[in-house]
C-alpha cells in the first residue's frame, strides 16, 4: 500500500512539473510576440485572468485551413468549457516579467497608476548628478528641478513648475514605456495531445486597454497564434477632464 502511494505521489509530482513547464514555455513565447521590442521587461499582474469561454464558432473555411495543416485538429477544443480557476504567476519562471505589486501601483491593482511620486532637487543641480538620479530612480517617480522659493505643494499655481512637471511626466512615459501598460494572462488550456492551447491576453493602460483569446498551435516547439476570438476593448472616461490629463502626485 505504501509503495503504491509512493509511486502515485511521484506520478502526480511529475505531472504537475510537466504542466508547469508547458505553461512557462507557452507564456514566454506569447510574451515575446506581444511585448514590444523596445521593452526591457514587462509588468505582469500576478493573479491570472479567468479563462473565458469562446462563444464564437469556427467557420467552415477556418476548419478547412486548420485541417490542411493538421487533419486531426480537434474542432471541439475551441468551445471547451474552461474551469473557473486562477493561478499566481509568482510560482512560474516567466522571462523578463516583473509582477505588479502594491508598492508602486497604490490602489490601482490592474492598471498603471495615475499617480507618480515626485522627488524635488535643486534647480541648479549638476547635470551629471541629475542624469544619474534619472537613471537610477524608482518606477513611477519624477525627478523635478525646483527653485528654493517655489512651493512644492502648489505645483498647479506655478506656471513654470507645472510646465516642468507635465514635461517630465511625458518624458518619463517615453523613456520608460514598460511602466505604461500592465499585462494579464489567463491560465492556458491545452488540448489532450498538447499541440493546441487557448490563452487570453489583456493589455491594460492608464486610460484604455485591449485583449483577446487566442488559439495557438505548437509546431516543433514553437507556439504560433492561429486566430483570435473574444476581442475586447476598455476605455476610462471622466465627465470633467480627459483621462490622459489626469496626473496625480505623491510627494516623496
Amino acid at each position: 500500500m505504501k509503495k503504491t502511494l509512493f509511486i502515485l505521489s511521484i506520478f502526480l509530482t511529475l505531472n504537475l512539473f510537466g504542466q508547469k513547464s508547458d505553461i512557462e514555455h507557452l507564456i514566454n513565447q506569447v510574451a515575446k510576440f506581444e511585448i514590444p521590442e523596445n521593452f526591457e521587461y514587462y509588468y505582469l499582474v500576478s493573479k491570472s485572468l479567468e479563462q473565458e469561454i469562446i462563444n464564437d464558432s469556427l467557420k467552415n473555411y477556418q476548419i478547412r485551413e486548420l485541417k490542411m495543416v493538421d487533419e486531426d485538429f480537434p474542432e471541439y477544443f475551441i468551445n471547451v468549457q474552461p474551469k473557473k480557476e486562477t493561478i499566481n504567476w509568482k510560482n512560474y519562471n516567466l522571462n523578463e516579467s516583473k509582477l505588479v505589486s502594491g508598492e508602486y501601483n497604490y490602489n490601482h491593482t490592474f492598471s498603471p497608476p495615475q499617480t507618480k511620486k515626485i522627488k524635488f532637487v535643486k534647480y541648479n543641480i549638476d547635470l551629471k548628478t541629475y542624469d544619474s538620479l534619472i537613471e537610477n530612480k524608482e518606477p513611477y517617480t519624477l525627478i523635478i528641478k525646483k527653485k528654493w522659493l517655489w512651493n512644492k505643494n502648489r505645483i498647479w499655481n506655478n506656471k513654470k513648475l507645472y510646465a516642468d512637471f507635465v514635461e517630465n511626466w511625458k518624458i518619463d512615459d517615453k523613456n520608460n514605456p514598460e511602466e505604461t501598460v500592465y499585462y494579464h494572462f489567463s491560465k492556458p488550456i491545452f488540448s489532450e495531445n498538447k499541440k493546441y492551447a487557448i490563452l487570453s491576453v489583456f493589455k491594460k493602460r492608464r486610460c484604455n486597454g485591449n485583449g483577446f483569446t487566442g488559439l495557438y498551435r505548437n509546431d516543433n516547439g514553437i507556439w504560433k497564434k492561429l486566430m483570435e476570438f473574444n476581442q475586447v476593448e476598455s476605455k476610462t472616461v471622466s465627465t470633467h477632464i480627459s483621462c490622459e490629463e489626469i496626473k496625480m502626485v505623491d510627494y516623496e
